[in-house]
């Protein structure tokens, strides 16, 4: 019985680090996430200021401590560029990602910086680039841990115990991004980046280890095309995938979004928008989950949630209940003051 503990504890600790190591933060609504998967994404909004977060929960229902997600953003376009076309973003995040009984988790804080290059006078077609750079921490809480041989009194400590005890490393993170954006409407885009994570691949290892864990460059590649069906819907179709050594995740999805208008003038027809839209969607994690997703724009709140049907060999032990997310962001505007050149005026006398 000692011995079978002690081997699943082992097992444990190993998936839940090659887990963390392989798929970092790993969400379905990209759209609350978008600074973590891609530094170019830094400033790319109208506005001032833009707040997010998205938390999600995975395996709550077979597994005592679920995985957990959290992350925060913060972003701004800071500054003009070279041109008049051009601008320059930064930001700042922070993310929380734990898994198990053990708590393996890992502790993130990454600055952001972003260039983003003005095609025409118009914005129609954009091209950014970013760069990211911050700490990981990561710790394990081996408080829940028993081992065999903390029962054998005459064997002293456990050895066991000891190598996970007060485990904690951090390590330098950086991470690159491209991105180009072709504005199609007034509400539709067409959006393709790619970014890649890790870029200087930093090694962790246990307390007193020998043994350095690399953690291997990670490429995420998206693109989404807005397809206007009439001034109230649009379609936009969502790619996303992402390599980490020798793990791929791929997920398609379909959005559905209805805007709502307000005539002001009948004779002319004039459709003013309201405050608010709604969006529903549907997508598919190959090999893995089936994706239902529902949102929201109230002014210039943005609201989601997500949830991931497991449809894999895991719904025996999860019955098909996968993860949920809540996601919210909100833009902040701020206009400049205008600039008044006061002049005088001598009199003539």
């Amino acid at each position: 019985m000692l011995i079978n503990l002690n081997r699943q504890i082992l097992i444990c600790i190993c998936i839940s680090i090659q887990l963390l190591n392989a798929q970092d933060l790993h969400v379905t609504n990209y759209n609350f996430a978008k600074p973590y998967f891609n530094p170019a994404e830094v400033g790319s909004f109208s506005g001032t200021i833009r707040l997010g977060g998205i938390y999600r929960e995975q395996f709550s229902n077979f597994i005592h401590k679920p995985y957990q997600t959290v992350l925060f953003y913060m972003d701004s376009p800071v500054s003009n560029g070279l041109r008049p076309s051009h601008w320059v973003g930064s930001g700042l995040q922070l993310s929380l990602d734990r898994a198990g009984d053990l708590v393996v988790q890992n502790i993130g804080i990454m600055g952001s910086l972003s260039y983003h290059i003005g095609l025409d006078a118009k914005y129609k077609n954009v091209i950014a680039l970013g760069f990211q750079f911050g700490n990981i921490q990561r710790s394990v809480n081996p408080n829940r841990a028993v081992f065999q041989d903390q029962f054998e009194g005459s064997l002293g400590a456990s050895k066991d115990l000891h190598f996970i005890q007060d485990y904690k490393d951090n390590y330098q993170d950086y991470n690159v991004g491209l991105k180009f954006t072709h504005k199609l409407s007034s509400y539709s885009n067409f959006d393709a980046g790619i970014a890649v994570l890790h870029l200087a691949q930093p090694n962790i290892r246990f307390k007193d280890g020998q043994i350095d864990n690399p953690i291997y460059r990670r490429i995420n590649l998206n693109a989404s095309y807005g397809i206007d069906l009439s001034d109230e819907m649009s379609l936009t179709p969502v790619l996303y995938f992402s390599k980490y050594s020798n793990a791929y995740n791929t997920s398609v999805q379909l959005l559905w979004n209805y805007r709502f208008f307000e005539k002001s003038d009948k004779k002319q027809k004039i459709k003013i928008p309201k405050d608010y839209q709604i969006s529903l969607g549907v997508g598919y994690r190959i090999q893995d989950a089936i994706q239902f997703i529902v949102g929201g724009i109230y002014k210039q709140w943005k609201f989601g949630f997500a949830y991931d049907m497991t449809v894999s060999s895991a719904s025996q032990f999860d019955n098909y209940y996968g993860a949920y997310e809540v996601g919210i962001s909100r833009i902040l505007s701020y206009p400049k003051k205008p600039k008044v050149v006061s002049k005088f005026y001598c009199p003539r006398f």
